[in-house]
């Protein structure tokens, strides 16, 4: 089955977008490779003359947008700021950095020198929702126990600088991630559920009202492009279905792609996200049978976005979906619930204790699923090429036969799994910050493989998301010794034992 003409269309004027923005860098010779096979398929279909007008009109507004964006950019804002020891409080900037602050008068949205004095005050707009958003977490807080608030406030209001790096490892390794960033996901299931309501009270055009109320909303989430992103294709997806007899999502899909790569930087989540729904809606409007086309939506977030996660991180748990099917029947009532407490300003108790309650068995199921999948984790680095090729060959099935766009992705599955990148035997020794750091837990440290790995200190959990190695406190080390010479009292002895 052949896509639709205004499909194709439009995803041709998106690579070509992409392959002007990434033009000097790597990716360059993909992108425009992807955007010479979608011309291709619409020359071979239609007529290629057609495509002319909107490339024009597309390299006048990327030349427009190129002149009105700020040649000099300012330092990383501060993003969020925390309370380190003694009451020392310190600033995470845009880029992750950390800063401790000498200056009481820095807020959030502000700029700092790397001394942590005041460097240019903002009192934008942005800057004051920002401040809102974190008055709003406080909030959070004062009415949930930690850690389940940080998984609140990063599932709501797209805040994840509280969560725990453990907490984040399981969630990562376990595939469930996406779950913590504001996607689609969050966005379709509030307005689902708003939508459900207004149903039931018989309003015209439910899905279409839902976004709209949720609009004012928006900006508490911060306004992360994924989550501008997501409502965009909700809202837009919502006015096709309940104005229009027939709408294409693929095509919605493309037109804010298109917009995110004009506007915006096409980052790393951009690409995960566009593939994740891009699989989707491809095994939605595929052949096949209704068996057939499930299997292909459970399967497709994992096969898509695979070549990206492996070039980028080396490490993806192959049972992910499975944990996706089974902790999102808890994940559900948990978003709703939580978005009820905020909306009510947390002014009902039981409202309060039964997000709490999901909230607990939200995270309990997230540390089972890692506990069960675990041996389904792989570690891989494959090389940009390989990952280019592979996400070319995705497309070109999906322009030709698009009921076996499926397959190069699950080819390179089976290569990651037998050419894995592991390390075996050796002896490391790291400083405890890097040790129990979410991304060396995440990604580099899911390489090894019988290892012993000493450590300043071992927090309990990373034990067990390294679960391979052998890993040893050296602070217990030291106490062993300083044990074994007599230089402690023997009731010490005991109880350190």
């Amino acid at each position: 089955m052949f896509p639709q003409k205004h499909v194709v269309y439009i995803f041709f004027l998106c690579f070509l977008a992409l392959s002007w923005n990434l033009r000097g860098t790597p990716f360059f010779p993909f992108a425009f490779a992807a955007a010479i096979i979608t011309f291709t398929a619409y020359a071979l279909k239609f007529n290629w003359r057609e495509l002319l007008p909107g490339a024009a009109i597309l390299a006048a507004v990327l030349g427009l947008v190129a002149f009105l964006r700020p040649s000099a950019e300012l330092p990383p804002k501060v993003a969020w700021i925390k309370e380190g020891h003694s009451n020392q409080r310190v600033a995470i900037l845009e880029d992750w950095e950390t800063v401790n602050l000498k200056d009481e008068n820095v807020d959030i949205g502000d700029y700092v020198t790397p001394q942590g004095e005041l460097l240019l005050k903002n009192n934008s707009l942005k800057a004051k929702l920002e401040r809102l958003r974190f008055r709003a977490y406080k909030t959070i807080e004062e009415n949930i126990d930690y850690p389940i608030s940080s998984v609140v406030g990063a599932c709501t209001l797209g805040i994840r600088y509280e969560l725990p790096a453990p907490l984040k490892g399981y969630f990562s390794l376990s595939g469930l991630y996406h779950f913590l960033a504001i996607s689609g996901l969050h966005v379709g299931v509030v307005i689902g559920a708003l939508a459900g309501l207004l149903k039931v009270l018989r309003f015209k055009k439910p899905l279409t009202l839902a976004s709209l109320l949720i609009l004012p909303l928006m900006p508490l989430t911060g306004l992360p492009p994924s989550a501008v992103r997501a409502y965009l294709f909700t809202l837009l997806i919502s006015i096709g279905i309940e104005s229009f007899r027939k709408v294409s999502p693929l095509y919605i899909l493309g037109w804010v792609m298109l917009i995110t790569i004009v506007f915006d930087r096409f980052n790393l989540s951009a690409a995960l996200s566009f593939a994740a729904v891009g699989g989707i809606l491809l095994a939605v409007e595929g052949e096949g049978g209704k068996v057939e086309k499930w299997i292909k939506v459970v399967l497709a977030p994992l096969l898509f976005t695979l070549p990206i996660i492996l070039y980028v991180f080396g490490t993806v748990n192959t049972l992910s979906w499975i944990s996706t099917l089974l902790v999102g029947f808890i994940f559900t009532p948990f978003l709703i619930s939580s978005f009820v407490s905020q909306v009510t300003l947390f002014k009902f108790p039981e409202i309060n204790n039964f997000t709490q309650l999901l909230g607990e068995l939200f995270i309990r199921a997230t540390q089972a699923s890692f506990n069960h999948t675990k041996w389904g984790i792989i570690h891989s680095e494959i090389p940009l090429f390989l990952a280019g090729i592979t996400f070319l060959a995705i497309l070109a099935l999906a322009l030709w036969r698009v009921r076996l766009t499926l397959i190069p992705p699950a080819l390179l599955l089976i290569y990651a799994g037998f050419n894995q990148t592991i390390v075996e035997g050796i002896e490391l020794h790291l400083k405890g910050w890097k040790l129990n750091s979410f991304k060396f837990i995440a990604t580099e440290g899911q390489r090894y493989r019988n290892c012993t790995i000493y450590g300043s200190y071992v927090m309990p959990a990373t034990r067990k998301l390294l679960f391979h190695n052998r890993l040893i406190d050296e602070r217990l080390k030291k106490l062993k010794k300083a044990s074994n010479t007599g230089k402690i009292p023997p009731a010490k002895k005991r109880k350190e034992s």
